[in-house]
């Protein structure tokens, strides 16, 4: 009933800038992460699996620090193969290169046996526990590799292609290769698509953290023939079904405040009878507390009042929309002392009049600066923490 467990989104290497051990400079936080992947790994061992498949974004990048390759490697890869379970490591957008010839974090495992990487798409049967199943391996392709997909298969005009012209003619593509690799695999008893790609529908939970670039190439529901007995996908955080035959696997573990309220997890099929389930793991609480404070009230009182009983090992964020006048009556030590038992928590004061104070202090620290100018430009926009999430990974990236 387990042979294949499927995980997808781990996301090894994502930072977070709190609770960080000052020696590794690995965050509380992504270790959270971690536990889980690897708690995934142990139930897979526990039950017998036989194959191990993580649907894209093992790493949040594609090189991550040497600290999270080695616990990767310590606490999921060997002890895989040391219980005979074969890994395979499907690329997603995170830890794909838009470049095929550029190496990746990933790559550090191809010299295990049992590990397999995927960065180009194929088709594999193999037996598992006594039955034929077959695969249809689908990494993420970036925007320039769609376009260069359409040049490699010498698409009428491609030079002038626009970006939505490509998605059409990958689209097309994808399909007929699904379709006829499929149809091709004749002797297997369970056929399954693995990809890491937004499908039309799936609800995206995300807040802050950018799962889904806008208008980046989705899948759409002609492109899972009838033959394809389930498409088991990567990329979208939250576990979900989609058109009967189409399940999200979602993130082991809540990384966006968006997630706060999902269940988080992966899942195992079983090739007897074609069947998944969806095994949940231990996730930490993440509370998100919104007040506002009004004129004529103890605003400290305000936001004491609303606060939970109890916070311990919660991420807390608490957002309060205060008018500027009250802002100097809050007294921030009885608030730290109400929340000291949380994991972490975060304050947002939120001025209540649209009017906004200009910044009165200056600084060279590039990520204060990028936060500066997305909070002036984007203002109340709600995917203002989602563009300062990704434009701080990408900048942190950069700096290295």
């Amino acid at each position: 009933m387990h042979e294949i467990v499927c995980v997808g989104d781990v996301h090894e290497g994502i930072t977070f800038p709190f609770r960080v051990d000052p020696e590794t400079g690995v965050s509380e936080r992504a270790l959270d992460l971690h536990r889980n992947f690897a708690r995934a790994a142990r139930w897979a061992i526990d039950h017998g699996s036989k194959l191990f498949i993580v649907l894209g974004d093992l790493f949040d990048r594609p090189h991550v620090a040497p600290v999270f390759r080695e616990l990767v490697r310590r606490d999921v890869i060997e002890p895989l193969g040391k219980a005979g379970v074969e890994v395979w490591l499907l690329a997603g957008n995170h830890d794909q290169p838009r470049a095929d010839k550029r190496s990746t974090s990933l790559e550090d495992y191809r010299g295990y046996p049992h590990v397999r990487v995927f960065r180009n798409p194929e088709a594999v049967e193999k037996e598992v526990a006594g039955h034929r199943v077959g695969f249809l391996m689908i990494p993420y392709l970036h925007p320039e590799q769609v376009l260069e997909m359409a040049k490699e298969k010498k698409v009428a005009g491609f030079e002038s292609l626009t970006i939505e012209e490509a998605y059409v003619v990958a689209r097309t593509l994808w399909k007929e290769w699904i379709a006829s690799h499929a149809e091709a695999m004749k002797g297997v008893d369970f056929r399954l698509l693995m990809g890491h790609y937004y499908v039309d529908g799936a609800r995206v939970s995300s807040a802050t953290y950018l799962e889904v670039i806008p208008g980046e190439f989705s899948f759409t529901r002609d492109m899972v023939p009838p033959s394809v007995d389930l498409a088991v996908m990567g990329h979208i955080h939250l576990h979900q079904t989609i058109w009967s035959n189409v399940v999200y696997t979602g993130a082991p573990e809540r990384i966006d405040w968006g997630e706060r309220g999902d269940p988080k997890g992966f899942i195992a099929l079983s090739p007897e009878s074609k069947t998944w389930e969806f095994v949940e793991l231990p996730a930490r609480p993440m509370l998100k507390v919104e007040v506002s404070a009004r004129e004529g009230a103890d605003p400290t009182a305000t936001v004491l009042a609303k606060l939970p009983p109890s916070v311990r090992d919660a991420m807390v964020r608490l957002e309060v929309t205060i008018p500027d006048a009250l802002r100097p009556l809050v007294d921030e030590r009885k608030i730290a002392e109400r929340l000291q038992d949380a994991f972490h928590y975060e304050v947002r004061w939120i001025p209540s009049e649209k009017e906004q104070a200009a910044p009165t202090e200056s600084t060279l620290d590039p990520l204060k600066l990028l936060g500066d100018y997305i909070d002036q430009t984007f203002g109340k926009d709600p995917r203002r923490d989602a563009i300062r999430a990704e434009g701080e990974r990408v900048l942190r990236e950069v700096l290295g």
